[in-house]
């Protein structure tokens, strides 16, 4: 593109006078929707450029949110709008996170060799010197926040504010988080004294506990003297390795070009050169910083994020825990090239040793690549300010533009309970986490159901939710093809539509034509995944009518397939739940058909068999139906066939993912565990409340063994004090506390008339039941005794 002929302002943008396919996207430049045109005269080719990970610890599950978004955004621009796509990810594996990281974890390694020769009592000692470290680290970065914010609300800037103030609460966080760490620790170290626990033991246990704290503690101590270049690259090549078996995991399509940091150290070095000779950087005790104030004469500085311009501690985030070792001229300027300090790594360049700052690398990459004008680059929406900010600044500054890229695009965070998913606040699942109890298609799934730019909330309950959504798709291609391989050939059916038939139709047409417009709108796909799921429901009630016409479902089983291929959810080389790519004109169903109708016709009829032998001598039907699930669950799951029983001979199959199904089997078996505990528990109260019924039943026959007109005087609590007895045995008189005869009146005589009457009536029912049985009470200690056998079994 050419440029504009006077500056721009941060909110204009210059589109290319291409031909355009319709789509608008949200453009982080000036935060509105725009036609997508791409700089291609042709208006074919997209050249893409993606921020990739630091790679210092394993990725998590925020991390999938950015990399599956962009996954999605390029399969919808190549497979459904049709772009030639030029794609580009870096990996940046030099870093501040990365050396602080590596050098740790090499650290923390050799104190361990070392700490049970050191014993307990040294790390005791060096525990309790890290912990206090950390607080007080975290306690005055809030202290200066809090000022800062203060100062800022005070000068009417609230928004720089905003952002000082969450994160301030992130500080806070990660102080609790310490706080709790020291309980932790403080509190088995008691617990394992008080046990007489070996030293050696607590130190083994203690070690792994205290890894993040402590290795603080080291780096202090001797960071600086872990100088071999190879400690880094072995740590950033570990977990490049780990993100991308993660993508391949996840299903996400590999980039044309991965570029690594160090591999480019040459062409970062001649790019900071150029800035410093255009006068927009400028060297300062071996680092080297970009001018803003120079730049902002004849650019714009920050376009993404305008209001962050004068934020410098937003800035200095960006700057990296390390920091740098020169003097600033404004404090927003930032730094391209920094000093190395003992136990960094270092390369030779026209200021001395040093290394890359964060920004820089990727305007030296992706100029390498995509020189000085691409369509699209990406990130996570933290990347906006300083990141890209800077970006574009050194960018512009070296091609002599006003206009880098045309499109930015930032993807949402994902949140727990409100907060960003982070590393450093420990609220994360990592990415091979997750995919141990979930599939990759439910939580790409997840992500398709809200839009590109958005934040998602992750809990159990939204999980839950894309699970059965998934399971509603699932169903109906399971159920679609099953129903179709009833049907006699085409040759062989009436094929005039009726009605219904047309009204379906319809609904298809409609369906991708509402697609079609909310793709174009901004890729919005939760609008198009919502049609996607109304038309599957429509499909689902119209194959369960006896006259559905085969074709017209095929072509809702092909349309949706389609677009579930499109958004990933079906692997284009795989056998998900929609249709296969076939090869030599025929898919897997189709060669393995015969084989398996002949496989569950003979296995609907032996479990029918089973069914109608009863209780018949001879037959075993507990070990042959048992067989008959061992078949299912282990032997065909395992091959990729799910079996399912709707009755006797009803069983039916189709193909799937062997690890999806080998997942559904255990959690089956997990759900049919948790509802045998729970119908145990039920059957184990009423079986305690049965003996408490029958122990009360024994209680009343032992009370209950004298006649009643013996009861006042053999068996009544006050029996001793009574004195006197009239001819039906109600007590008269008795002896008062100091031993003296006295009658009693008509109220106590009444009292014991109502005892003696319910007596009675208890001693009836006692021998009524020993008079027809005998054995009665023996009888109901037996069934105690086998009641109390089921109870703690």
């Amino acid at each position: 593109l050419s440029q504009a002929s006077s500056t721009p302002t941060p909110e204009q943008m210059e589109i290319p006078k291409n031909p355009g396919k319709g789509l608008k996207l949200l453009n982080s430049w000036g935060r509105k929707k725009v036609p997508f045109v791409p700089i291609d005269p042709h208006g074919q080719q997209v050249k893409v450029y993606v921020c990739g990970p630091t790679v210092y610890d394993s990725a998590h599950l925020g991390h999938a949110r950015a990399y599956l978004t962009f996954d999605i955004i390029l399969r919808v621009l190549q497979d459904y709008f049709g772009y030639d796509l030029f794609y580009v990810m870096n990996i940046t594996d030099v870093d501040d996170k990365i050396i602080l990281r590596a050098r740790q974890n090499y650290l923390f390694d050799m104190y361990v060799k070392d700490s049970q020769a050191k014993g307990l009592k040294a790390l005791l000692d060096d525990v309790n010197e890290a912990f206090p470290l950390l607080k007080s680290k975290h306690n005055k970065k809030m202290e200066t926040l809090a000022k800062d914010q203060k100062d800022m609300v005070a000068a009417n800037r609230k928004k720089d504010a905003n952002e000082l103030g969450e994160i301030l609460e992130d500080e806070k966080l990660k102080l609790q988080n310490v706080v709790d760490a020291e309980k932790k620790y403080k509190d088995y170290v008691t617990s394992a004294k008080a046990a007489n626990t070996p030293d050696s033991t607590i130190i083994s246990t203690l070690l792994p506990m205290v890894k993040s704290e402590l290795r603080v503690l080291l780096d202090k101590r001797k960071g600086s003297t872990v100088t071999d270049l190879s400690i880094f690259r072995a740590h950033a090549a570990k977990y490049e390795e780990e993100f991308l078996g993660d993508l391949k995991a996840l299903g996400v399509r590999m980039p044309a070009v991965l570029t690594r940091v160090s591999e480019y150290i040459p062409e970062i070095i001649h790019f900071v050169e150029k800035l410093v000779e255009k006068g927009v950087a400028y060297e300062s005790n071996g680092s080297v910083y970009f001018n803003v104030p120079e730049f902002s004469k004849t650019h714009a500085y920050c376009k993404l994020r305008p209001e962050c311009a004068a934020n410098s501690k937003l800035n200095e985030e960006g700057e990296g825990a390390l920091g740098s070792t020169g003097d600033k001229k404004c404090n927003s300027d930032f730094a391209l090239w920094k000093k190395s300090k003992a136990g960094e790594p270092q390369w030779e360049s026209p200021w001395g040793m040093g290394r890359p700052g964060w920004h820089i690398e990727c305007s030296a990459m992706s100029g390498q690549l995509l020189g000085g004008n691409f369509d699209i680059h990406g990130g996570g929406v933290d990347l906006q300010f300083p990141h890209h900010d800077n970006e574009i600044a050194q960018s512009e500054a070296f091609f002599d533009t006003h206009q880098w890229v045309n499109y930015w695009m930032h993807a949402g965070h994902l949140h727990v309970k409100g907060r960003k998913m982070s590393k450093s606040l420990k609220n994360f699942t990592t990415i091979g986490a997750a995919l141990k109890t979930e599939s990759a298609s439910v939580l790409r799934l997840m992500f398709l159901l809200a839009k590109w730019d958005a934040e998602i909330n992750f809990d159990k309950n939204s999980l839950q939710e894309v699970i059965q959504r998934e399971k509603q798709i699932k169903s109906f291609f399971t159920d679609a093809k099953i129903e179709l391989r009833k049907k006699p050939k085409a040759s062989v059916l009436d094929q005039k539509w009726n009605p219904t038939d047309k009204k379906i139709n319809n609904t298809l047409i409609q369906a991708k034509s509402d697609i079609h417009e909310a793709l174009c709108d901004n890729l919005n796909w939760p609008v198009a995944m919502k049609r996607i799921s109304d038309l599957i429901s429509i499909g689902h009630k119209y194959l369960r009518n006896p006259s559905f016409k085969p074709l017209l479902l095929s072509d809702i089983l092909a349309y949706t397939t389609r677009m579930l291929k499109i958004f990933g959810l079906i692997p284009n080389d795989g056998h998900g739940f929609g249709l296969e790519e076939k090869k030599g004109g025929v898919s897997r169903e189709e060669v393995l058909t015969p084989y398996l109708d002949a496989f569950v016709a003979f296995r609907n009829e032996l479990r029918s068999a089973l069914k109608a032998a009863g209780k018949a001598p001879g037959v075993d039907k507990k070990v042959l139906f048992e067989m008959c699930d061992n078949l299912r669950d282990e032997v065909m799951a395992s091959l990729g066939v799910r079996v399912t029983d709707a009755g006797a001979a009803e069983g039916k199959w189709s193909l799937d993912d062997p690890k999806v199904l080998i997942n559904e089997v255990e959690a089956r078996r997990v759900e049919e565990e948790k509802r045998r505990k729970e119908k145990f528990e039920l059957q184990r109260k009423k079986a305690a409340a049965k003996i408490k019924k029958l122990e009360d039943e024994i209680q009343m026959f032992a009370e209950h063994k004298v006649p009643p007109a013996d009861f006042f005087k053999l068996a009544h609590k006050d029996k001793d004090n009574f004195t006197q007895f009239t001819k039906d045995g109600m007590p008269s008189h008795m002896k008062n506390g100091d031993g003296e005869e006295i009658a009693l009146n008509k109220s106590v005589i009444k009292s014991y008339g109502k005892v003696l009457k319910k007596y009675s009536k208890n001693y009836t029912k006692c021998m009524t039941k020993l008079e027809k049985d005998e054995n009665y009470v023996q009888g109901l200690q037996k069934e105690i005794t086998s009641l109390k056998g089921f109870e703690t079994c």
